[in-house]
């Protein structure tokens, strides 16, 4: 049996956008190391769901179908099961809240390597896999290898890699599992007695434009007319870690390491400076505009439109537009 490299997809928090990312770097990875792509799913996953994951470069799909509401414990017995029959050369976890508890049990569990929060994984010049992730309270990117399994373990945040489909991609193996420890579930969970979505349904990575909001707006009246503006633009407002810290956007909105991942084609930073751990969360725009008055602001090496000038004079012009 030929090695593979390993998804999970997530039971409980399932999220087709982040699954798919991690398909697609997988497939590119799979194409250096001579590996197949299997995904390991538990629970309910449709004939559509599975046929994305071939498209998007899936080899194979290993299911285990399950009507019980998630049990952490049992979730991850099942996936161990499967993970003994395979030759996992790594495996890839989406990194949502289960998502990191599964990745922490399994490292365990199989005495190997984990590596949390990765923001790229590639080939180094020896063709063993790195896995890049920001270190020291997030001031500098640090290269991780694993040696010491059999394997390596590693979660993937949302939106650290782009979803595209695979060419050629449409069919794959599905192989259909059965899993009964002949015991009865573990009592520490909780059962889910209702769902209550969030008012705000369109999350900020939907947006195809984003103004990202820096130390360089000041105060709260620059910050409600950026707002406004962005209303009627149709454009999401984001944010860094310094403007989450003084309360302007919640930290659901901030971009960065220590936040969310931008998927947005085009990004408008307003007075910021572009910290290393900041432009981690935007390297996947497409087009990078930058305005802030410091000319030697480090975002201005990433910038495809740089505008040294001050926020508020900006404003101003962004107004007219939004009226006109």
């Amino acid at each position: 049996m030929e090695k593979e490299i390993v998804i999970i997809g997530d039971f409980q928090e399932y999220d087709d956008e982040n699954i798919l990312q991690v398909i697609t770097k997988a497939s590119s990875l799979s194409n250096q190391c001579n590996c197949k792509v299997t995904v390991l799913c538990v629970g309910h996953k449709d004939s559509e769901q599975i046929d994305m994951f071939f498209q998007y470069g899936a080899d194979n799909v290993v299911i285990c179908r399950q009507n019980e509401p998630f049990d952490m414990p049992y979730f991850t017995n099942i996936i161990s099961n499967m993970i003994k029959t395979r030759i996992p050369k790594v495996i890839l976890v989406p990194e949502s809240i289960n998502g990191k508890t599964t990745a922490a049990i399994l490292s365990a569990k199989f005495e190997v390597g984990l590596i949390a929060g990765c923001t790229d994984i590639q080939f180094d010049e020896n063709n063993e896999l790195s896995f890049l992730r920001t270190a020291f309270n997030s001031v500098t990117i640090a290269k991780n290898n694993c040696s010491n399994g059999e394997f390596i373990i590693a979660t993937v945040k949302k939106d650290i890699f782009v979803k595209q489909i695979k060419a050629g991609q449409c069919q794959g193996m599905i192989e259909e599992v059965t899993y009964d420890d002949g015991r009865e579930k573990l009592s520490n969970s909780w059962d889910v007695l209702e769902r209550i979505e969030k008012f705000e349904k369109k999350e900020m990575t939907n947006f195809d434009k984003v103004f990202c909001i820096g130390r360089g707006v000041k105060n709260q009246d620059t910050f409600e007319r950026l707002c406004q503006i962005a209303h009627k633009l149709h454009v999401g407002i984001v944010g860094t870690r310094a403007v989450v810290e003084t309360g302007f956007i919640e930290k659901e909105r901030m971009i960065g390491q220590s936040g969310k991942m931008l998927a947005s084609p085009i990004y408008v930073g307003f007075g910021v400076s572009g910290a290393s751990q900041h432009m981690i969360g935007v390297k996947n725009a497409e087009i990078i505009v930058a305005i802030n008055k410091d000319k030697n602001a480090p975002i201005f090496e990433y910038a495809d439109y740089a505008i040294v000038d001050d926020v508020e004079v900006i404003l101003a012009e962004l107004e007219k537009m939004a009226e006109g």
